[in-house]
């Protein structure tokens, strides 16, 4: 019986060494980085970028600061998020997952609310199903409550694992597509929309390399496409 015992609590303590060593490979690969994305048309201009910069927070957290610009390099805005690791999955803050043009039209205002997290297993693999996500955002204006940013993430699916290039090189990720479901509440207004997210999800970045967005109609409506880290 001791010997039983000794043989679970030596398993014990393998696996929380083998998921304290898998989220310190990541948290250091990824620390410090400036990963810098291009928002093209469907035409393939680029008519903005977006630029997260990440800094470790403590062992299983990389806080990252994103900012957006125009095709002008004008600032149109910013926020924080957060991207953690357990050892067995990669979650990352919904934040993230709000359209920029969505973003550029609530302009200078705060947004605040709980934070919610993606999570993305490490061994993903194709015909796999994620969690979905939910996130309510408040927006005020000048500590002024304006409205609200529902979004809802569902039928998460990893289709497969596909190689992606791009300027800033060559990624292994998993393609995952996404339903997004996004509602702006503004003085009385709703403004919602019906999305589909495509995404190139890269495991060692903790984040895409690639993303498409679709309109309710199936059509593509832009492209995000990492161009470079530093």
């Amino acid at each position: 019986m001791r010997k039983i015992s000794l043989i679970i609590l030596l398993l014990v303590i393998c696996s929380q060494f083998v998921s304290a060593q898998n989220c310190s490979q990541f948290i250091n690969s990824i620390n410090g980085k400036k990963f810098r994305y291009a928002n093209q048309n469907t035409q393939g201009n680029t008519i903005g970028t977006m630029v997260c910069n990440t800094t470790k927070k403590d062992a299983s957290t990389i806080a990252a600061h994103i900012e957006l610009f125009d095709k002008t390099s004008k600032s149109m805005g910013s926020g924080d998020s957060e991207i953690l690791c357990t050892g067995t999955s990669i979650k990352v803050d919904m934040k993230t997952f709000i359209p920029a043009s969505s973003l550029k039209q609530l302009g200078s205002m705060q947004m605040t609310g709980d934070t919610k997290y993606l999570t993305y297993p490490m061994n993903l693999k194709a015909g796999q199903k994620l969690e979905d996500g939910a996130l309510t955002i408040n927006v005020a204006n000048n500590g002024q409550q304006m409205g609200q940013v529902l979004l809802n993430i569902n039928n998460r699916k990893v289709e497969k694992a596909e190689k992606i290039s791009t300027k800033a090189g060559s990624f292994d990720c998993f393609k995952i597509t996404n339903d997004v479901s996004l509602n702006i509440k503004m003085m009385g207004m709703s403004l919602p929309f019906q999305i589909k997210i495509i995404e190139w999800f890269a495991p060692k970045l903790g984040r895409f390399a690639k993303s498409e967005t679709y309109g309710k109609d199936g059509k593509l409506v832009a492209t995000t496409m990492l161009e470079a880290i530093n």
